[in-house]
């Protein structure tokens, strides 16, 4: 296992300058935030590549801006918009790729929206099998994410998700899990080595994200779950600007997770 961070955690600073803080923080991996429209041109994604690989920052996936969108984009019955959110995601994919990206992750239909029969159902597999095989074309795996405002927020949603589209990855997130009302593990029972990423955060009684190590969090019955998944992948620290206040604050919560990352213990003592 790797452990990253996601230039999320800086948003809204220019994507740049998160690259730059990310790389402050003393893991070797990221997950890119794409926030605008101009961050994927081809010409921008060079100088992202050149300014990560300068400071020693591998990009481990791609996360799109248009992720709220993405059932109106490309799951709904209006197949013209269909066609055209299609094609912008083949340009993410190809972006995600010239970074260097394994996985690019992916939100899908929001919870409020009903199938209406087996063929709506079918209709919508079936986008996500395209949009597999477009990820594929430039080497990385589609990654749905459980979000607690999607219908990924459900895990037996994720059963039938996972029968029908094989070749689909998951990207767990914590605070996405505890938001939804979920405990982690119903995830991991919902997927099983489908995980291909994790998003780390960490929450309380009534904070819903925090630092890694700064919550109740149980990190130790954590990563004896992944280690019994033979799980091997990254792990990104993935937290809103407003949950730290500093560097110094963050990069204790690195620390804080090392041990459990690389097996050097089986627990160690929050952050505090």
């Amino acid at each position: 296992m790797e452990l990253g961070i996601s230039t999320a955690c800086f948003y809204p600073k220019p994507l740049e300058q998160a690259a730059y803080e990310a790389a402050q923080m003393g893991v070797s991996n990221a997950e890119v935030f794409i926030n605008t429209e101009s961050e994927f041109r081809p010409d921008y994604i060079e100088a992202l590549r050149e300014l990560l690989s300068t400071h020693g920052l591998r990009v481990t996936s791609v996360h799109p801006y248009t992720s709220p969108m993405e059932g109106q984009m490309l799951l709904s019955d209006y197949a013209r918009r269909t066609e055209d959110g299609m094609k912008m995601y083949a340009r993410y994919f190809e972006a995600a790729r010239g970074l260097g990206a394994r996985y690019f992750t992916f939100h899908g239909e929001r919870s409020v929206i009903r199938d209406r029969d087996a063929a709506d159902i079918a209709r919508k597999v079936d986008a996500y099998r395209r949009l597999c095989e477009l990820a594929a074309g430039q080497g990385l795996v589609l990654a749905q994410e459980n979000v607690a405002w999607c219908k990924s927020e459900n895990p037996n949603y994720l059963r039938m998700l996972y029968e029908q589209v094989p070749e689909l990855g998951f990207t767990l997130d914590l605070k996405q899990a505890h938001r939804a009302g979920h405990h982690w593990g119903e995830y991991l029972d919902a997927v099983g080595d489908r995980v291909v990423n994790v998003h780390l955060n960490d929450f309380d009684s009534t904070r819903s994200c925090l630092l890694p190590g700064e919550g109740a969090m149980d990190y130790a019955a954590f990563f004896q779950r992944l280690h019994a998944l033979h799980y091997s992948g990254h792990l990104l620290i993935e937290v809103y600007a407003s949950n730290f206040a500093d560097r110094a604050q963050f990069r204790r919560s690195v620390e804080y997770l090392e041990p459990f990352v690389y097996g050097r213990v089986k627990a160690a003592q929050p952050v505090g």
